[in-house]
């Protein structure tokens, strides 16, 4: 009976020594597997990351993308033409109602401050009007009416006035100007100023306007 308790013992002590570095190997095994799976996680987060700039760089320069307002004159109306005669030189009252269009092309509220648009006869200004501050949202388009009140005095300035009021024809000239600022996600501003000059005749005899032509221009800063 002893020899064969000895013989237990001893199969049992095999048995110990066999499994003992097989412990080894699965406790070695679980500091590995921890650090493969902290690195993968590591790997996708930065990947994920990178993924999202570059969507962002992407969007940014394309639907995002800060656009020139687009700002221009549909057409100027004669809304009241008064001619007095003095002594010697007849006296013009002029006003002009001027169709303005703004349109904002971007993904951003447009904001432009308090504009003017100026009247000239040749090269001397005779009439001025105001354009209040306002905003535009993403993509919408605002006509307004400008009301432009010439000062008759002012045309006694130009030393053509005699001879184109009796020709029946005195050109006139209006210049608008008009700043503004885009908001791309508070991360970019767009400043600029908008800038339309319109070359226009005075009819008198039939009170009319014509040959009216404008042209347009952007600066930046």
């Amino acid at each position: 009976m002893e020899h064969k308790a000895e013989k237990d013992m001893e199969k049992e002590r095999i048995v110990d020594v066999k499994s003992a570095p097989e412990d080894a190997e699965v406790k070695a095994s679980k500091p590995l597997y921890r650090r493969w799976k902290f690195r993968l996680c590591c790997g996708l987060g930065v990947g994920f990351v990178f993924l999202v700039g570059i969507l962002f760089i992407i969007l940014f320069f394309t639907v995002f993308k800060a656009r020139d307002p687009i700002i221009w004159i549909n057409g100027v109306r004669l809304a009241d033409l008064n001619i007095t005669y003095g002594t010697f030189i007849p006296h013009v009252q002029l006003k002009l109602d001027m169709n303005l269009t703004v349109h904002n092309p971007n993904r951003a509220d447009y904001k432009y401050s308090n504009s003017s648009t100026i009247v000239f006869y040749q090269q001397i200004q005779v009439g001025h009007a105001d354009i209040p501050a306002g905003q535009l949202g993403a993509g919408k388009t605002k006509t307004q009416i400008v009301t432009l009140n010439v000062q008759a005095d002012k045309f006694l300035e130009g030393s053509n006035f005699t001879k184109d009021f009796v020709s029946g024809i005195i050109p006139v000239s209006a210049t608008t100007r008009v700043r503004g600022e885009v908001n791309v996600l508070n991360i970019y501003k767009g400043h600029g100023v908008s800038y339309s000059w319109c070359n226009m005749s005075v009819f008198i005899v039939n009170q009319t306007l014509a040959s009216f032509h404008c042209s347009y221009a952007l600066h930046h800063g």
